[in-house]
């Protein structure tokens, strides 16, 4: 009876974390790509922070130098002002191929410089002028590579299971991480209601430099994604339905999630994506302290209490659902002991 119990544990796990590695994909977009070479290529001069030294970045100057004065280069430069570095994030809204028109409205405006259809006009000609499709498609075999070991880091660091096993619950959504070979600045979400992103999380990494490394033209491209950033990520998938379920109830003690730490006031409309970074920061700080300890766990929730003032009370709370989960099956069953802590949460 007792090998019977070890074996099904041992199944068990197996299964948690082949589930959780399901959820998880890697991807280059290659309208995402050539958007990022367009931004790269107009801006890179004047900005202090540069792509991430690479054998990679290396061929990109070698290949864009002859078209570095391109008319649509120029054109951008020359605008009052330019979009942010997450301007890549348009290309999941594109079409498939040349030439590029938008085919599905996105939920953010990326293009913020000039009407739509002058910036997509000036970006097409310097997309068939400067050889970009040629490119990429050279570099194929590169995206590939960089995607693989990208996620291998991902599943080699357990992190997944450790995801799974904390939250115990199943979940048909997907969260997809798109590399930015060339962003060195940030990283972000990319929301959509769209039928076609059904169940999706996706996520634009940027490949940031570290230093430490002392990179070179000449260096390998090794993409290894942040684990806090991932943990985070994967987790609104799983307790996305917490404010679905009790929406009502949360609507009516919403302004506890629209003061920051430093008693800056939000709009009223902002408490539903408030609530919702508040509970999967903490989610992730727990899931840090249970893979690498106490220490890691207290320096996350830091971190994120900067600007949520409920991050540490509430991460400090979340230590009955730790040490009972024997009671709490999943999260789903701590729902009840968090709406209640809300309600009667007093500062």
């Amino acid at each position: 009876m007792k090998l019977k119990f070890i074996i099904f544990g041992i199944l068990v796990i197996i299964y948690n974390s082949t589930k959780a590695q399901e959820n998880l994909s890697v991807k280059v977009d290659q309208r995402m790509e050539a958007l990022s070479i367009f931004y790269t290529l107009a801006t890179v001069d004047t900005m202090d922070i540069k792509p991430t030294p690479s054998i990679y970045y290396k061929d990109f100057k070698t290949h864009f130098e002859p078209y570095k004065n391109h008319k649509s280069l120029n054109w951008y430069r020359n605008l009052e002002s330019w979009d942010g570095y997450d301007i890549a994030s348009l290309g999941l809204f594109l079409s498939e191929n040349y030439p590029f028109e938008i085919k599905i409205k996105p939920e953010v405006n990326y293009i913020r410089s000039s009407d739509k259809d002058t910036f997509l006009f000036h970006f097409n000609e310097f997309y068939k002028d400067c050889k970009v499709k040629e490119f990429i498609e050279k570099h194929k075999k590169l995206y590939k590579s960089v995607c693989k070991t990208a996620k291998d880091s991902v599943k080699d660091s357990g992190i997944l299971k450790e995801i799974q096993e904390f939250y115990r619950k199943p979940t048909a959504s997907k969260f997809i991480i798109y590399v930015d070979l060339l962003n060195n600045m940030g990283n972000n979400a990319i929301p959509s209601n769209n039928i076609k992103f059904n169940g999706n999380r996706m996520f634009r990494l940027a490949y940031l430099n570290d230093v430490s490394k002392n990179l070179i033209d000449e260096s390998p491209v090794f993409f290894t994604p942040y684990l806090n950033v991932v943990t985070h990520e994967i987790s609104h998938l799983f307790v996305q339905d917490f404010l679905k379920d009790n929406k009502k109830d949360l609507s009516e003690i919403k302004n506890i999630f629209l003061t920051t730490s430093k008693g800056e006031k939000l709009n009223e409309s902002e408490w539903e994506n408030e609530l919702d970074e508040l509970i999967v920061r903490v989610c992730t700080a727990k899931i840090l302290e249970q893979k690498f300890g106490k220490e890691k766990g207290l320096e996350e929730i830091e971190n994120q209490s900067r600007r949520y003032k409920l991050a540490k009370p509430l991460y400090a709370f979340f230590e009955n659902y730790s040490l009972n989960r024997n009671k709490y099956k999943s999260i789903t069953d701590f729902y009840s002991k968090i709406m209640e802590y809300l309600k009667n949460y007093e500062e």
